[in-house]
């Protein structure tokens, strides 16, 4: 069981990385975008786009998955997602339970087709939470190198 455990948080991470990268560069694309004063095109308003399917696409497979297959090595009962991040907390793979709380109340609004007239505040709300978001990732690695996962 463990090494099979230990495959599937391997390949996890393959995916981890690769939505991390396309994340930090839809950061990068959006982050002038956000300071222009007129209308975006519809190409900049894609990226835009792109930024916020990507947030939520991260966010949703580092708690669904890859948090999940920390708790199952360490054999860890599942609890609720809550009981979840207070783990990844104290593990000092998230800052805070409660940032991540947000995190995922963002998602959800992303994920239940927000509503048009939110869709800027959507887009500012997920390009702020971005580096915390990734800043998860690194810690994520640094906490499986230093456990030798």
């Amino acid at each position: 069981m463990g090494k099979n455990l230990n495959k599937l948080l391997n390949e996890q991470l393959k995916v981890l990385d690769s939505a991390a990268q396309v994340l930090r560069d839809s950061y990068s694309r959006v982050t002038p975008l956000l300071k222009k004063d007129e209308e975006l095109s519809v190409s900049e308003k894609e990226s835009c786009e792109a930024l916020i399917a990507r947030f939520a696409r991260l966010s949703d497979f580092l708690f669904q998955k890859t948090f999940r297959t920390i708790d199952q090595i360490e054999l860890v009962d599942e609890g609720t997602g809550i009981d979840r991040l207070n783990r990844m907390e104290k593990r000092g793979i998230i800052k805070s339970a409660s940032l991540w709380r947000e995190l995922r109340e963002l998602r959800n609004q992303i994920a239940h087709d927000y509503l048009i007239e939110k869709s800027d505040a959507v887009l500012r709300d997920s390009h702020q939470q971005t580096p915390e978001l990734l800043n998860t990732v690194d810690s994520l690695y640094r906490y499986i190198n230093q456990k030798g996962y």
